[in-house]
């Protein structure tokens, strides 16, 4: 059966010289294995090009419900990026995200809401002329809500310690090493109730952004299972300093 799906490209591999494997999250399937031809043609119905970190493609696929692999024979943006592949900065934080999500986004089920967040948050990503520096941080924050793993800040006064693994306020420090002392916590808690409207006013220093992005990463790897060390977290860090 052929079908037409909208999908968020996560990440490519060579799978053979002819194939490559294209892992996409879809409005309408979540997470899904793609098999595209790799071709240089740009009459094909199928241009591999296409298929950069966070392109947003309508893609036609030979769909069928008992494969892992389903084929694509067509594709085309349905939307397209007017800055992102072109500033090196927003291009490495799409990057950085991408890796994130291919770990983060494991459900083959439909999330008209988690889609809509990621196609919105995107899409504003990229239409920012100024002020992004910190959006991949206040991304990762957004997203815990939509992974059913936000913290709960509600109970947080000052003073307090925050327990990672919880993910919860303590009046004491826990009986591990996954806490966030009085002062670094405050800073967690204000981070976490940053919105998009709201993180021009953050204008972090590359200490704390620094600071920040291993914060949500250890939160991350404690309640996202098998979540590894991002390798492109470097190139980040590299590109700020």
């Amino acid at each position: 059966m052929v079908e037409v799906f909208e999908g968020i490209v996560l990440r490519t591999l060579r799978y053979s010289d002819s194939l490559m494997l294209a892992d996409v999250y879809t409005l309408q399937k979540g997470r899904m294995s793609l098999l595209v031809p790799v071709t240089h043609s740009k009459r094909g119905r199928v241009r591999n090009v296409l298929f950069q970190p966070l392109a947003m493609l309508s893609l036609t696929v030979s769909y069928k419900q008992s494969r892992q692999l389903q084929r694509v024979t067509a594709v085309q943006p349905y939307r397209m990026y007017s800055s992102i592949p072109f500033n090196v900065v927003k291009s490495a934080i799409a990057l950085y995200l991408s890796e994130v999500l291919v770990y983060a986004l494991r459900e083959e089920e439909r999330n008209d809401a988690l889609f809509m967040f990621l196609n919105r948050s995107f899409l504003l990503f990229d239409e920012l002329g100024e002020g992004y520096a910190d959006f991949h941080i206040v991304f990762l924050s957004q997203l815990l809500r939509h992974l059913g793993i936000y913290p709960n800040i509600e109970d947080y006064t000052e003073g307090c310690y925050f327990d990672l693994v919880q993910g919860c306020a303590l009046k004491a420090s826990p009986l591990h090493a996954n806490f966030l002392k009085p002062q670094d916590a405050g800073y967690f808690v204000s981070l976490m109730r940053v919105e998009y409207e709201t993180m021009h006013k953050l204008s972090l220093n590359r200490e704390l952004r620094g600071c920040y992005l291993a914060i949500l990463n250890l939160y991350y790897r404690l309640h996202v299972p098998d979540f590894p060390q991002i390798k492109s977290m470097e190139v980040l860090k590299e590109l700020f300093d």
